[in-house]
């Protein structure tokens, strides 16, 4: 991978400040990512709980309309 533009360049290779910049930018990305991903991770086990609850109900009510 090759960019050229992504950090400054320096007698002895590419600028350190630029690149822990760029690592912590990236940090903070995957932490977004990760809190997200925990987040929908979280509201789809409520989503399931709550579409068991409701095939329960309607098995519960077909029954009891079949009788």
């Amino acid at each position: 991978m090759e960019n050229k533009d992504l950090f400054r360049r320096e007698a002895d290779g590419y600028c350190r400040e630029d690149v822990e910049k760029y690592i912590e930018m990236i940090k903070e990305k995957y932490k977004q990512v990760y809190d997200y991903a925990t987040k929908v991770k979280a509201d789809n086990e409520k989503l399931k709980k709550i579409a068991r609850a409701l095939s329960e109900e309607n098995k519960a009510l077909q029954q009891k309309a079949g009788n």
